[in-house]
């Protein structure tokens, strides 16, 4: 399988041992069909060094010519493997294209994946439209002076509550104080949305988030009631004024009596340094802002901090390996973010008084060297992932982080009976909803079960075709067959069988590919790389991106008014980008905001 990294090495390593000691030439011993199937398991480095072993690799791996490896690349890089926007493979899906490779081949169907490869990587740009507060949007009215009046909701001068059509996010991936650039830091793989902000992961492997705050001040699926995270910060200044001398060079003993001044002088204290020098560095180190926009900052995990009591104290940040750790998928709730790295390391975001994530293990469970983490998602408060050979793990809190530790244990479940890694009843994809309800399917699609309520149910609904994704938000469930797409309420746990909806577009060739939802609205993304939103759009924020209220109900007569400031879209509309015919690779929404990657 595609994803079972840890189990395949050795496997690998036994064959190239073979391969090494036979006498039979390299091409018989190993034949093109064998390493296009070892392709999934190599990282883009290792392909390319492969390339330059000798000759036949190089022909065979030849950068300038293999459509195999190009496509191959794109998949690693754009392809969102890992993360809850694309199912697993299956033997019933392996020729399955995710929504960016769908639309790119759709688009320009003469182009080489060689050329598609470089359309994604340097000609997507990042949008957003919605909320203002903030920051969420990476960007304020005061931060883009340019920004036209026209896209702008306000009543009056003074209040402006957001931003109404779709607009290019500024992106310089010079982080403020970095010396050095690349490409793949300014190429976006994936875009992400929590209720406050979005996050942005790059090819490079480097984590963003937007604005000022991912939680909005709410708790997420962090340290468990009661307990507290150790922070070194606190710790290193409560040790470091604790040592601090005084009374003209002497500590009073604890308990002591303080001697009274009866001179007419007073004892003036040493000179020393400032104590808070490694404070004041570690803050400028961990906050790295893009060059040409502060409201875009890089995160950071617990790992590279390091704190040392010994002597006078001092706290470090571990610069030299500020890069060490590289991300593959993103995932957001309304008030965390989850993050696997290159690695199989999570990392948690998860409380709004967690700025560098939290390493999550599993006690009791195997390594990730042998049962790695497949894929990942988040829920309203809670965080789920698909481990090899074990199942779909869900946690909703976890222990708090201690001194000199660098991981945190979570109060996990493991879901019954979603173990198996092949068949037709192997689990491809799951979808998390409010109140602990995930979703999922196997790879025959032709059920849909659901876990709630500490038990696992059929979900039977009348939907036509074989159900190939499945994408849960708030209180919505959006099914995805070889034929339609279908959306249903979900309540405390229970589908509302006749909220069910087959959603249509006017154009009966074109067809919704992705659905992502916030409070109130819905955005979804077609075959043809067109974005359509429909819902409330509440108080004048902009999330549809359709325009001002005006032009929803009287321009476009699309909509109606809800009340003073709300606005209500009942069908899937398009969403306009000046007269151009663009073209859309992904979207997501949450909260009162929405993003999405368009070409430029």
């Amino acid at each position: 399988m595609k994803y079972q990294k840890g189990l395949r090495l050795p496997y690998l390593m036994a064959l190239y041992r073979k391969i090494s000691m036979s006498y039979h030439p390299i091409e018989q011993s190993l034949p093109p069909d064998i390493v296009e199937a070892a392709l999934p398991y190599l990282s883009s480095k290792d392909i390319r060094n492969l390339s330059l072993t000798n000759k036949y690799f190089h022909k065979l791996l030849d950068f300038n010519s293999s459509g195999t490896l190009w496509h191959e690349l794109f998949r690693k890089s754009f392809g969102s493997l890992h993360s809850d926007t694309e199912p697993l493979e299956s033997n019933k899906n392996s020729y399955y294209m995710s929504c960016c490779e769908l639309i790119l081949r759709n688009r320009f169907p003469e182009d080489s994946w060689d050329k598609l490869y470089q359309i994604r990587s340097y000609k997507t740009k990042l949008y957003t439209w919605g909320s203002l507060k903030h920051a969420r949007l990476g960007y304020t009215t005061s931060t883009y002076p340019s920004l036209p009046a026209s896209v702008i909701n306000n009543a009056g001068m003074r209040l402006q509550f957001g931003i109404n059509k779709p607009v290019q996010v500024p992106w310089d991936s010079n982080t403020k104080d970095s010396a050095s650039s690349s490409s793949e830091d300014s190429s976006i793989a994936s875009v992400s949305a929590g209720g406050f902000s979005f996050q942005i992961l790059t090819k490079s492997g480097k984590l963003y988030m937007t604005g000022s705050t991912y939680s909005g001040g709410h708790r997420g699926p962090g340290p468990i009631e009661g307990q507290s995270d150790y922070n070194p910060f606190q710790h290193l200044i409560m040790h470091t004024e604790r040592s601090l001398t005084l009374f003209n060079g002497r500590t009073p003993r604890r308990g002591g009596v303080v001697p009274i001044n009866t001179t007419s002088t007073i004892p003036l204290e040493r000179p020393h340094e400032n104590l808070y020098a490694s404070f004041e560095e570690a803050e400028r180190v961990l906050d790295q802002k893009l060059a040409g926009n502060r409201n875009i900052r890089r995160l950071f995990t617990r790992d590279i901090i390091k704190v040392d009591l010994s002597g006078s104290g001092s706290f470090n940040v571990d610069e030299e390996n500020l890069d060490e750790i590289k991300f593959e998928a993103v995932s957001s709730g309304r008030s965390h973010i989850l993050a696997l790295s290159d690695q199989g390391d999570l990392y948690s975001w998860d409380g709004p008084d967690v700025e560098q994530g939290i390493k999550i293990v599993f006690n009791g469970l195997p390594t990730k060297e042998t049962n790695p983490v497949i894929k990942i998602g988040c829920g309203w408060d809670y965080n789920c992932v698909s481990i090899f050979d074990v199942g779909l793990v869900f946690w909703r809190g976890r222990h708090a982080i201690q001194e000199n530790e660098i991981s945190a244990p979570a109060n996990y479940t493991v879901i019954p009976n979603t173990n198996i890694m092949s068949g037709d009843n192997k689990i491809v994809d799951f979808a998390c909803c409010a109140n602990l309800c995930v979703f999922f399917i196997n790879a025959k699609g032709d059920e849909l079960y659901l876990y709630a309520n500490d038990a696992v149910h059929k979900v039977l609904l009348p939907i036509e075709g074989r159900i190939v994704k499945i994408v849960g938000c708030y209180t919505m469930l959006a099914i995805f067959t070889d034929r339609s797409c279908y959306t249903v309420n979900v309540v405390e746990g229970q589908v509302v069988t006749q909220t069910l909806v087959k959603l249509e577009l006017e154009d009966p060739e074109d067809m919704i590919l992705s659905l992502s939802t916030g409070d109130y609205h819905t955005v979804a993304l077609t075959s043809s790389g067109k974005i359509y939103t429909w819902g409330l759009e509440s108080e004048l924020c902009g999330c549809l991106g359709l325009g001002d209220r005006e032009e929803i109900v009287n321009g476009r007569q699309v909509g109606r008014i809800g009340n003073l400031r709300s606005t209500r879209v009942i069908k899937p509309t398009l969403v306009k980008l000046g007269n151009t015919d663009y073209t859309c690779l992904a979207v997501t929404a949450a909260g009162w905001q929405t993003a999405a990657l368009i070409l430029d």
